[in-house]
């Protein structure tokens, strides 16, 4: 199913029962997310965040400027199978800092200022961490906690989306009971002001969207996004 526009998702969402999924497209995903919003999404896998996050970034070309910090490089692999045929990819701007360059990477990210801005896209919080390897974790949590609420600020002041990955992680809690392993993302507490946290999981055709945190109408249901290829030409 296509839907035209946010609106006329919440409204068939806003019908759906608790537990309902839908088949949704590739453009529909730009409406999962909130404007002016901080969006996070949750995945056991690199490829899933990245399919997700390629298909809104896909749509998102032809109305102004995408800044995309690759942490993980992920998405600039597979870039040339993704969107390499749109005719906007001068709107997307791709950033891949490393151990030396990541603060100042992440500085300029967050003071940018264009009334062309559309999208902002920081892929994966767990890389950033890894980037931050032995700095005080003390530090590093401040400083993950400034670039969020810079980019949050950010968000608000551009009215557009901004959407931050993680990847869940398995820590083990003990050494005896039904459960001595607890799945959780990278991030924790920092990424509490999100207003929008979505777990992503593969199957073999579709990629499932569970809103964890959201919109009153998509709690408890699931957006199925196929797997497949698609990508436009706009």
């Amino acid at each position: 199913m296509v839907f035209s526009s946010r609106d006329g998702l919440l409204e068939f969402m806003g019908k759906l029962p608790w537990g309902g999924a839908v088949l949704i497209e590739p453009r529909d995903c730009p409406f999962i997310l909130e404007k002016s919003s901080l969006n996070v999404i949750l995945s056991e896998d690199g490829f899933t965040k990245t399919f997700f996050a390629a298909n809104i970034v896909d749509y998102v070309l032809g109305e102004g400027t995408i800044v995309y910090v690759d942490l993980d490089t992920i998405f600039t692999a597979f870039l040339n199978t993704m969107i390499h045929d749109s005719e906007n990819l001068d709107n997307l701007l791709i950033f891949q800092p490393d151990e030396q360059t990541v603060e100042k990477t992440m500085a300029q990210v967050c003071s940018l200022s264009s009334p062309y801005l559309r999208f902002i896209v920081l892929d994966s919080m767990t890389t950033l961490y890894h980037l931050f390897d032995g700095k005080a974790p003390s530090d590093v949590n401040r400083k993950v906690s400034i670039y969020l609420s810079l980019l949050q600020s950010m968000s608000k002041r551009f009215d557009i989306p901004v959407l931050v990955t993680s990847m869940m992680r398995a820590r083990k809690m003990g050494q005896t009971g039904p459960r001595p392993w607890l799945t959780s993302p990278t991030g924790g507490r920092a990424l509490l002001r999100a207003k929008i946290v979505l777990k992503l999981s593969k199957t073999s055709s579709h990629i499932n969207i569970d809103a964890i945190k959201h919109n009153e109408t998509f709690i408890g249901k699931t957006f199925k996004l196929p797997l497949r290829v698609e990508w436009s030409t706009h």
